[in-house]
């Protein structure tokens, strides 16, 4: 399986760069890639309405956001973990929506380890799907509002163990 990391903040990209990961990664949007996946860094009830999860809601439409909502619903997934979700979209099918952020009353996650938890969930959710190109964001970065440069470095180790432990 493909990585990326793209994200428009260059301190993303600097900080991702300096791990000198087995993987892509580019200034701009993961949407701007020929990728079949995408990761929401979402929170733990699938509300989109803000950093990169609004992105993701305009890009593949309200819907999007009701298929997540409904699903949490039934069956919840805490920070830290991740789903597959189909998109309907011809060329992103899949969402892995994996949660940065708690809105059950315990606000941000706090630490740069839910950085390395969603990334590597992420991963294999996506390998579980036969995706082949993964695109993703920095992980807890913007609204989670977590120190960018430990972020990414957890989030990069999260992608390489994931990587390892499905070859």
């Amino acid at each position: 399986m493909n990585i990326l990391i793209a994200d428009h903040n260059k301190s993303v990209i600097t900080s991702a760069k300096e791990c000198n990961p087995s993987f892509n990664v580019e200034l701009g949007n993961p949407l701007a890639y020929d990728i079949d996946a995408v990761v929401s860094p979402a929170n733990t009830k699938g509300i989109m309405n803000g950093g990169y999860d609004a992105v993701l809601r305009r890009f593949f439409g309200v819907t999007i956001e009701s298929r997540i909502r409904q699903y949490i619903d039934k069956f919840p997934i805490s920070v830290g973990e991740a789903i597959s979700v189909m998109t309907g979209h011809e060329k992103v099918p899949f969402l892995i929506v994996t949660p940065t952020v708690s809105v059950s009353g315990e606000g941000l996650s706090g630490h740069q380890s839910i950085s390395y938890a969603c990334a590597f969930a992420s991963v294999i959710a996506a390998h579980k799907r036969k995706v082949s190109y993964l695109g993703m964001t920095g992980l807890g970065t913007g609204v989670g509002g977590l120190s960018i440069r430990d972020a990414i470095r957890q989030q990069v180790k999260g992608i390489e163990d994931a990587l390892k432990e499905i070859s």
